[in-house]
């Protein structure tokens, strides 16, 4: 398991933060992580994709990747008693494999939406031929993301080790709901109280929104 990271990093100065008191106090929990669970709209992404002939699935993990890289808190993690900001971050996702096994697979981002959707299929073609549980690097600077495409979710929790230092986000989707003309992707997101709060959340939200609708 390849845990080197990929992107350059630069120690983050907590001292004069605006979080600075947050910080402490939250790095002080034993679950010092929190969840929102809400949904986001795909219409323009589902539509585009339908048209291109493009997989919605790596298409709205495009939308999360390129959202996250804008939006600083979800670029911060810890190292020890510091903070480091990576300069941008990939995407790890589960993946069912033919023997209906999960792995967890690393899809590197490109800025092109065409260019990540036909390297990552290729990638996902292999995967399901094999039964190992990681494939690809599997580092900090990341993000974790899993699908649950078979049910309609309101939310989850994700499993995890007993490390308050696991700053990594981690991102749940759910079953795309059809309401009217509109194309709905239930959104679970879980981050380090330490290092992000709801407002950050929100903020992530918007960039991926805005991606969403550039497609339209």
């Amino acid at each position: 398991m390849n845990t080197h990271t990929r992107s350059p990093k630069t120690r983050f100065e907590v001292k004069g933060w605006e979080r600075e008191e947050h910080f402490h106090f939250f790095r002080t929990f034993a679950n010092p992580f929190f969840n929102v669970h809400t949904e986001i709209e795909i219409t323009n992404l589902y539509h585009y994709c339908k048209q291109n002939g493009l997989s919605v699935f790596l298409a709205y993990l495009h939308a999360a990747t390129a959202a996250a890289r804008k939006t600083e808190n979800f670029l911060l993690r810890l190292e020890g008693d510091e903070v480091v900001k990576y300069e941008a971050v990939d995407i790890s996702t589960t993946m069912l494999t033919d023997q209906k096994t999960v792995a967890f697979v690393h899809l590197p981002h490109h800025p092109d939406l065409h260019t990540f959707c036909h390297n990552s299929a290729e990638i996902v073609a292999e995967v399901k031929k094999s039964n190992r549980l990681f494939y690809g690097y599997n580092g900090p600077d990341l993000l974790h993301a899993t699908t649950l495409p078979w049910f309609k979710f309101k939310g989850m929790e994700h499993a995890h080790a007993d490390d308050p230092n696991d700053a990594i986000p981690k991102l749940a989707f759910g079953k795309l709901e059809m309401q009217d003309e509109k194309v709905l992707l239930p959104l679970s997101v879980r981050v380090h109280h330490a290092l992000a709060d709801g407002y950050h959340i929100h903020l992530f939200l918007q960039h991926m929104e805005a991606s969403i609708k550039a497609l339209g």
